[in-house]
């Protein structure tokens, strides 16, 4: 389903760039995938309900460990996104040598091919004319630029994980460890404004009449980065802006380890209350690449550079908090993730060349990511024997993840639960992410002969990319959960 580029761009730059998720999950959220049960056992769940599944051994929960793997791709919402990119790029390249200028200046009845200055002359007597047409141009590239910046980004991730119960009844309480590797990837557009002065173009352009056929190549600065070359032998032109735009290749690498205590507060006559608490250590790799838009030959190309970068690994603590009510028919939980908010570094990327504040301004922002704190709520009802459930999720406030995408999610999941092997279990719902992208997802899952867990999910939104319309996000996970 997915074309040759798709893979070449990110699914290679996921899998070369990562060895090989939940506090980190921007593509697609983790808990949209499992049912209640399944999530309680996982890393990703909330800490406190981990003792709650295991005191219910109700039969259709395998209440032993659980593993994961999922992998996930998302783009913007900008069609043919690599072809404009390589366009884009193309107009910050002067001509080769010998080159003598390809591009000819538009026309309404040929805009491309076969049209000379001397054909602008004549449609154009006026200087001011002329000038107008050098306005359009950048006004255009200055708009692809933008949108490109907006919209111009592929995603990529992968992640695994694995949990395990260590101990069911450990002072009164369940002890669940887990581990988790997670990658992710980005393709970031980082452009600079180009400040365009007329009177300087108006002025280089006025010099156009006095070069002979015999004249040399000649380059005209229009102002802004701005250079046009003409080529006086047969009065062909070329465009180029010369400015501090690149593109910004990062890549993540995080390992977890976890260890969650859980246990039953207190019980009353109309439910319980049990709180929990996950310390987490992680091992993050970060790297970075970026190539300016005038040595860009291929989009796809600088993808691959993420291959060989160098990762520099930082280590960090932190923790996660939870509560949940327990009554016979329904459940309220509540969770607080990443309570110490650590911050990462990205490799310093050289900036010698850099003459736009603007420009250094968005790389600053690109440089470092915090695990952000968040507040999870979530809800659900059960009919008495919990075989059926409608479950509800919401990030109570946006975080931003490793690329600096926002993100708070909402899911509304339904389910059914079997108790027999040979009766699969299902689930179904959608998720939407209220920040940032605003994407909207639906996802599916079965659980087959009561160990192996299946999930799907795909927007609705699609995306033009090399000829064909895909969907702009989609992810898989396979997993298997198990007693001993």
């Amino acid at each position: 389903m997915l074309s040759v580029l798709n893979r070449k761009a990110l699914i290679l730059i996921a899998l070369l760039s990562l060895p090989f998720t939940s506090v980190l999950a921007d593509i697609q959220p983790r808990s949209a995938s499992l049912n209640y049960s399944q999530k309680s056992l996982s890393n990703a769940g909330n800490p406190a309900a981990a003792a709650l599944i295991v005191e219910r051994k109700d039969p259709h929960v395998v209440t032993g460990g659980l593993i994961e793997l999922g992998i996930g791709l998302e783009y913007g919402d900008l069609d043919d996104l690599f072809e404009k990119i390589n366009e884009f790029a193309k107009e910050h390249r002067p001509p080769d040598d010998g080159d003598d200028g390809t591009d000819r200046p538009p026309a309404p009845e040929n805009p491309i091919r076969d049209y000379t200055w001397e054909d602008l002359f004549q449609e154009y007597p006026e200087l001011e004319d002329r000038l107008d047409i050098i306005k359009e141009k950048v006004t255009n590239a200055s708009a692809i630029a933008a949108l490109i910046a907006a919209e111009g980004y592929g995603k990529a991730e992968i992640t695994s994980e694995a949990s395990f119960v260590l101990n069911e009844n450990l002072y009164g309480g369940t002890l669940l460890m887990g581990m988790a590797y997670k990658g992710n990837a980005k393709t970031v557009g980082i452009f600079q404004d180009i400040d365009f002065d007329s009177e300087q173009a108006k002025s280089a352009l006025s010099t156009i009449p006095d070069f002979s056929p015999n004249d040399p190549l000649q380059e005209l600065d229009l102002s802004g980065g701005i250079t046009l070359y003409y080529n006086p032998a047969n009065r062909k032109i070329k465009f180029t802006i010369d400015n501090d735009s690149f593109l910004l290749v990062k890549s993540t690498r995080t390992a977890q380890f976890s260890l969650s205590y859980s246990k039953k507060a207190q019980e009353f006559e109309q439910g319980s209350l049990y709180w929990g608490v996950k310390p987490s250590f992680y091992r993050v790799g970060l790297t970075n690449v970026s190539t300016r838009l005038g040595d860009v030959s291929d989009a796809e190309a600088l993808l691959q550079d993420i291959k060989d970068a160098d990762y520099i690994y930082k280590y960090g603590f932190d923790f996660d908090l939870g509560l949940v009510w327990a009554a016979p028919h329904y459940q309220l939980g509540a969770s607080l993730t990443n309570a110490i908010e650590r911050t990462y570094k990205y490799p310093e990327i050289d900036r010698t060349d850099f003459r736009s504040l603007d420009v250094i301004k968005q790389l600053d922002h690109h440089e470092e990511f915090t695990m952000q704190r968040q507040v999870k709520l979530e809800a659900g009802i059960f009919t008495e024997d919990r075989h059926w459930s409608l479950h509800a999720e919401l990030d109570a406030n946006p975080v931003e993840d490793p690329m600096r995408d926002r993100y708070q999610w909402f899911t509304l999941t339904a389910g059914y639960a079997a108790d027999s092997w040979w009766l699969p279990s299902a689930r179904f719902g959608m998720s939407r992410n209220l920040a940032g992208t605003k994407l909207g997802y639906l996802n599916a899952g079965i659980t087959f002969m009561k160990f192996i867990n299946l999930d799907v999910a795909t927007t609705l939104d699609k995306v033009h990319l090399d000829g064909r319309d895909i969907m702009r996000g989609a992810n898989i996970r396979l997993g298997v959960q198990f007693d001993y």
